[in-house]
C-alpha cells in the first residue's frame, strides 16, 4: 500500500466544515504527529525484510523529475498569477476591442477549455500571435517573484540526486507558458537555469498540445529519452497531475494552494480525488524532505 504524505491537507480537511483546499498552516503539526503515529504502528506490526512491501514503492525506478513552474516554484497566491490574468483581460480589451465584462468571460472560458489561455482563445476563434500574447500577459514577474531559499535548496539537492551515478536521471521544467517567459521567471526567482539544463519545455515546444493533454507529457518524455513511468511530476494543477499519474503512470507530488482551490472548489469528494492521485502533498517544494524524507533517496 502506498503511504500518502500530507501537510495541511489532511488536517485541514479533517476539521469540521473546513473547505476542500489548503490555506491554514496551524494544523501542520497535527498532521505530522498523525503520520508519525501511523508509521510507528506499521513498524510495530511488520518485520521488515527485503521482500516486504514498501510504503514507498511508487518511488521505485523513478529517475527523472519534471517540474511545473507557476504555483510550484512559487506560491500561486502571491499575486503574480492574478496579474497575468488581468493582463490577459487587458489584452483582449486592447487588441480585440471587447468590453471588460466580455474580456472576463472570454478569458475564463478560454482557460477552462484547454488549461491554457492562448490555446483556448484560438479555439474560440481569436487570432492571437504566440510571442506577442505571452510577452504581453507575462509581464510583471520581477514585481512579484523573489528568491525562496528553501525552494532553491530543495531543487539543488534533488538535482544532485537525479544526476547521481546511481540514478543517471534528469530534471526538467514543463510549463504551459512560453519558454522565454519561463526563463524570466526563473531569473526573478533567482533559480539557476542550469538546474533545468536537461530541458525547459513550454508552449513553443508543445505547439498545439498543452497540459493536461497526455500528448504534451509524452512529447517531453520522448525528447529527453525517458518513459513517463520513470518520471515524478511536481504540479499544482489537479487536472494536470491526474493525467500524469492515472493515464501515464508517473509519480505525483502535488503542491497544494490557490489552483487546487479553484479546480476543486465546492466538490464534496475533493480530498478523496486528491488522495487517489497524489503520492505526496505539500504546501511548498521547500517542505518536501520534511514531509517525505524518502525523496532524499528516490
Amino acid at each position: 500500500m502506498t503511504m500518502r504524505h500530507e501537510t495541511t491537507a489532511a488536517a485541514m480537511w479533517g476539521k469540521k466544515n473546513a473547505p476542500p483546499h489548503i490555506k491554514q498552516r496551524g494544523f501542520v503539526a497535527c498532521a505530522r504527529r498523525s503520520q508519525r503515529r501511523a508509521k510507528k504502528k506499521e513498524e510495530e506490526e511488520e518485520t521488515f525484510s527485503p521482500s516486504s512491501s514498501s510504503s514507498f514503492k511508487w518511488l521505485e525506478k523513478k529517475t527523472t523529475l519534471v517540474f511545473d513552474l507557476d504555483g510550484v516554484l512559487y506560491p500561486a497566491s502571491n499575486g503574480y498569477l492574478e496579474k497575468v490574468r488581468n493582463n490577459q483581460r487587458n489584452y483582449l480589451i486592447e487588441k480585440h476591442g471587447v468590453s471588460e465584462d466580455e474580456a472576463r468571460k472570454i478569458r475564463k472560458e478560454a482557460f477552462a477549455k484547454h488549461n491554457q489561455t492562448l490555446k483556448g482563445l484560438r479555439s474560440l476563434g481569436f487570432d492571437v500571435d504566440h510571442d506577442e500574447f505571452t510577452e504581453y500577459v507575462r509581464k510583471g514577474m520581477y514585481e512579484y517573484l523573489s528568491r525562496d531559499e528553501r525552494v532553491n535548496e530543495t531543487l539543488e539537492r534533488l538535482k544532485k540526486r537525479a544526476v547521481s551515478a546511481s540514478k543517471k536521471g534528469k530534471m526538467v521544467l514543463m510549463t504551459n507558458t512560453a519558454e522565454k517567459q519561463a526563463r524570466k521567471c526563473l531569473d526573478a526567482l533567482e533559480i539557476d537555469e542550469k538546474l533545468f539544463e536537461d530541458g525547459i519545455f513550454g508552449s513553443s515546444f508543445m505547439g498545439d498540445c498543452a497540459k493536461p493533454m497526455p500528448e504534451a507529457f509524452e512529447m517531453v518524455c520522448r525528447d529527453i529519452g525517458v518513459s513517463p513511468k520513470e518520471c515524478i511530476m511536481f504540479e499544482d494543477s489537479f487536472k494536470n497531475l491526474k493525467t500524469c499519474v492515472s493515464v501515464l503512470g508517473m509519480g505525483g507530488v502535488f503542491v497544494a494552494g490557490e489552483t487546487l482551490e479553484m479546480e476543486l472548489s465546492g466538490k464534496t469528494d475533493a480530498r478523496t480525488e486528491l488522495d487517489s492521485v497524489a503520492n505526496v502533498v505539500v504546501e511548498s517544494i521547500g517542505d518536501l524532505f520534511e514531509v517525505c524524507p524518502d525523496m532524499l533517496d528516490f
